[in-house]
């Protein structure tokens, strides 16, 4: 896979959100969910500051996913939301990753409170926020259908699931 394989790869994933959220009202992306006890737009906040973690470790030589911002007015607007959303697309498309090296340090926060270093790439940690995004967006598919709002079909799966699938919806079809 290459960084530009790996930079669409999340522009697409990021966009499936963008258009969900396109068609949801305040009060649909700030209810609390009996079910997860949390919001979309909880999550959407979520997705989002982890993709401000990797933009500003990129920047300061270590990625630290754990010392986010919590930025709660991403939680309570859903335009505001698809605003940061568009940056970060904006970030994957046009931002200029050839000058970071390939090997990237990322920090994470043990137990104990200490914290670890370790050694990745910019393109497994592309991987690692789809994946991460695409979990929440599950979460988030989980809550608006309790509310009975219509997604698209393959909202929130993962992309291995959705090639295991095609085979046998192929041949259903047939």
């Amino acid at each position: 896979m290459t960084l530009t394989d790996a930079r669409q790869f999340n522009i697409s994933t990021l966009s499936e959100l963008e258009s969900v959220l396109l068609h949801l009202s305040e009060k649909q992306y700030k209810k609390t969910s009996s079910l997860l006890s949390s919001s979309v737009g909880t999550h959407v906040r979520h997705i989002i500051e982890f993709y401000h973690c990797f933009f500003k470790g990129l920047d300061y030589g270590a990625i630290d996913y754990d010392n986010r911002p919590r930025n709660h007015t991403l939680e309570e607007s859903v335009e505001q939301a698809i605003d940061y959303l568009k940056n970060i697309h904006l970030l994957l498309s046009g931002h200029d990753m050839t000058h970071y090296p390939e090997t990237v340090a990322v920090v994470a926060v043990m137990n104990s409170g200490s914290p670890i270093q370790t050694s990745s790439s910019i393109i497994r940690e592309l991987l690692f926020l789809q994946g991460h995004t695409t979990h929440h967006l599950a979460l988030i598919a989980l809550m608006l259908e309790q509310e009975g709002i219509k997604l698209p079909v393959d909202f929130g799966l993962a992309t291995s699931t959705r090639l295991h699938r095609q085979p046998a919806e192929s041949s259903a079809q047939e």
